[in-house]
């Protein structure tokens, strides 16, 4: 990006949690559960922490019970800084916060007591019981793992992760439900898709949920097969084709693929060039393979026939074959190399 594009992005991240501090206090919300991966990192900016806080302090009627993650470099951000009453934290040993007919427990996993923590999951008995926990869901106990199997049949009736940026549920047993709710705003092209949180409502001792869309940009992975094309101002027609339904508000990665004849000249910078301005930010790359059949070239007596058929035969990767006829071909046309 460019800085001022990385500025912006950073500020809208910060803006979201602020809108969801926002969000919970106009809609009347007990609590909100943040199950890990607040931070990410050790080196947050004192400004970030303090705004932070100074939200949560405004929205003082609604509780911010935090778990740490494994890229929160555990509470170090909070150092040095006074505690709103209203950010509570759960640690290495169960803790649960009760809010009339609701249990909300949960635990930091480490090294410690990634086993034995199964043993002793905390159970309200004519309550709904939510726990959260961060890590990948799965079969092993371990540090960032939770064992599902070991949460069957606990009374748990809803599960809160935290771990995975992507929304996902499931089915923990006949009686619960197990939900990551992802990250508010996706952060790279690892992260696409809708984003946001889950919005829990509890009446009459049932409990149900609904993914509620937050973002204020999505990130965007668009494949863009462009076998048998050679020209770029087919391939930027093509890429146009593939994302004319996406927002202009929006974030872009176009990832070229298929079997691409030699003589054609991806350029990738103009094809970005192209289409920047059609979007917040767009990124090309090119996962396009060179298609080459040695018998086009065998009686081919231009130089540019002896040439392919000098790299064809050389003992280099056809990795690096493909490399080398795609350079030769743009110095024998008088293009822009490109490495």
């Amino acid at each position: 990006m460019t800085e001022e594009q990385a500025s912006t992005r950073n500020t809208e991240i910060i803006r979201s949690f602020l809108r969801l501090t926002e969000y919970a206090a106009k809609n009347d919300v007990r609590a909100v559960i943040i199950a890990g991966d607040m931070f990410d990192g050790e080196r947050v900016k004192v400004r970030t922490v303090d705004e932070i806080l100074d939200a949560i302090r405004r929205t003082s009627k609604v509780d911010y019970l935090y778990l740490a993650g494994n890229h929160d470099g555990a509470t170090y951000a909070f150092a040095d800084h006074n505690m709103p009453d209203n950010l509570k934290t759960f640690g290495k040993e169960w803790t649960t916060y009760k809010y009339d007919s609701v249990a909300v427990s949960g635990v930091e996993i480490c090294e410690d007591n990634a086993h034995s923590l199964y043993l002793q999951v905390p159970h309200k008995d004519g309550a709904v019981n939510i726990v959260t926990l961060h890590g990948r869901a799965g079969a092993a106990s371990g540090v960032d793992q939770v064992n599902i199997s070991q949460l069957k049949n606990k009374g748990i009736d809803y599960l809160a992760l935290g771990h995975i940026h992507s929304y996902a549920e499931q089915s923990l047993d006949g009686k619960g439900i197990y939900c990551y709710a992802g990250c508010l705003e996706g952060r790279g092209f690892d992260e696409c898709g809708p984003k946001g949180f889950v919005l829990l409502t509890i009446d009459s001792g049932r409990i149900q949920h609904e993914f509620v869309p937050f973002s204020c940009r999505q990130l965007h992975r668009i494949p863009v097969d462009i076998t048998g094309l050679t020209k770029n101002s087919e391939i930027g027609q093509k890429m146009k084709e593939a994302a004319q339904n996406i927002s202009s508000d929006d974030m872009v990665e176009f990832l070229l693929s298929g079997g691409v004849d030699p003589t054609a000249n991806i350029a990738v910078s103009y094809l970005q060039n192209l289409v920047k301005s059609d979007f917040f930010f767009v990124k090309v790359k090119n996962e396009t393979h060179m298609t080459i059949n040695p018998e086009d070239y065998k009686n081919d007596i231009s130089l540019k026939g002896e040439f392919i058929r000098l790299v064809l035969a050389c003992d280099a990767s056809e990795e690096d074959k493909a490399a080398i006829i795609r350079t030769g071909m743009q110095a024998l046309m008088g293009e822009e190399i490109t490495l």
